[in-house]
């Protein structure tokens, strides 16, 4: 059978959330230091964004998809081979070149629509006698197809949970020690050794060798420290890469703004804006729903009173930007913006602006707890914004910079 895979390949599967699929593969290229994997996505557009957030975030990284030239594929393909590139984001149609033996790790960033297509995907490990990895990030949605997959290739995955940030950081501190101790000693350090002997004649060996490996724990540790775990997954909410779906135990906050399509917004740039907008980080805006004059997205509430008093009477190249607390969850119709499964829009999905007067009940509490500093002016809807519209930024945002800790590049 053309599809069952191999006994050097071993498969493993990882759940989580989906606003988390990029957080869990950096956590697992950073609990595997030596890596030389193959990333695959189905999309161009996923390609390019995720092997572009590997770069900024300090990893070895480079995309491999069908709106690249003829050259800048070579070039790709040919840093990848002098393992100047470590993780290598590919298409499937893409990755038909790829011809190299001794790739460490796959990883299915999202699954292929067709089985078979993961047998390929697989293959690309574990080659010329050696052993590899099949990973798969899923999020709640795609478990039952690791169990089609199963039937098909013939072998069982085994469900692993995302490394903690404890857990890197031991990776990284045994690695960094297995290096030291395997480097062979370059002599023409010799000549600076008495400075250096000097520098610490009042430092005990066990004094010496924590202030040693600390410099590159630290770095590690300060990052992970307060990082949320990614093995708890949310049963109640939606299930998408763009982070819909909403929990009513969470602890978010979900937001209407007046702004969408029409105004030049998808969901990626909408995010980049808000995120700029209020010099947040790259994870405290998510699930953001983009329809066609309005949209939805949700932060932390403990952002909230930080989003709510900066978009108060808020302008965008001369036009206002209304956002308010929404009552929608995006629970309904797969979490999509809180569509019911039969195509009807919910009350509480309409732009609040747009809502006949019949329907108010006393007007938004939300919004009046906004204005009860005595402002009272005339709320804009939705479609008022599109009349006199922006058509929202030019390009994507610069996104803000990681303070993750850089990955050196590997150098063989």
């Amino acid at each position: 059978n053309r599809n069952e895979s191999t006994n050097t390949v071993s498969h493993e599967y990882y759940l989580v959330n989906a606003r988390d699929r990029y957080q869990a593969l950096k956590r697992l290229a950073d609990a595997n230091p030596d890596i030389f994997s193959v990333v695959f996505c189905r999309t161009k557009r996923d390609t390019q964004k995720v092997a572009e957030r590997l770069v900024e975030d300090g990893y070895s990284a480079g995309a491999l998809h069908g709106d690249l030239s003829q050259n800048q594929r070579d070039l790709v393909m040919k840093s990848f081979r002098n393992k100047q590139i470590q993780m290598l984001v590919a298409t499937d149609v893409a990755a038909r070149g790829i011809d190299v033996d001794d790739i460490t790790h796959v990883i299915n960033y999202q699954l292929p629509d067709e089985i078979e297509t993961y047998t390929h995907r697989s293959g690309r490990t574990g080659r010329a006698g050696k052993t590899g990895v099949s990973m798969v990030i899923v999020s709640k949605s795609e478990v039952r197809k690791i169990k089609s997959i199963e039937r098909i290739i013939k072998k069982q995955f085994e469900q692993k949970d995302i490394p903690s940030g404890i857990e890197i950081c031991e990776v990284q501190l045994m690695s960094l020690a297995n290096k030291i101790h395997n480097t062979d000693v370059n002599h023409e350090i010799d000549k600076f050794l008495v400075s250096i002997n000097e520098l610490f004649e009042d430092t005990t060996k066990e004094e010496l060798i924590k202030k040693f490996f600390s410099v590159e724990f630290t770095r590690f540790y300060n990052y992970y420290q307060r990082s949320k775990d990614l093995g708890v997954v949310d049963y109640k909410g939606g299930d998408d890469d763009s982070g819909r779906g909403y929990s009513k135990s969470s602890n978010d906050t979900r937001y209407f703004i007046n702004v969408g399509k029409k105004d030049g917004y998808d969901w990626m740039k909408l995010k980049d804006f808000l995120k700029e907008q209020l010099s947040l980080g790259r994870d405290d805006v998510f699930k953001v729903d983009v329809k066609d004059s309005f949209s939805f997205f949700n932060t932390e509430k403990a952002l909230q009173e930080k989003v709510l008093a900066f978009f108060t009477d808020f302008k965008h190249n001369g036009r206002f930007v209304n956002v308010e607390v929404s009552e929608d969850k995006g629970r309904s119709g797969g979490g999509r913006g809180g569509r019911r499964s039969g195509g009807r829009r919910r009350n509480d999905d309409r732009p609040r602006g747009d809502r006949r007067s019949s329907r108010r009940q006393g007007g938004s509490g939300n919004r009046s707890d906004r204005r009860s500093s005595g402002s009272s002016k005339p709320r804009r809807s939705g479609s008022d914004f599109n009349n006199d519209r922006s058509r929202g930024p030019k390009s994507e945002a610069k996104v803000v910079g990681s303070d993750r800790p850089r990955r050196s590049r590997r150098k063989d």
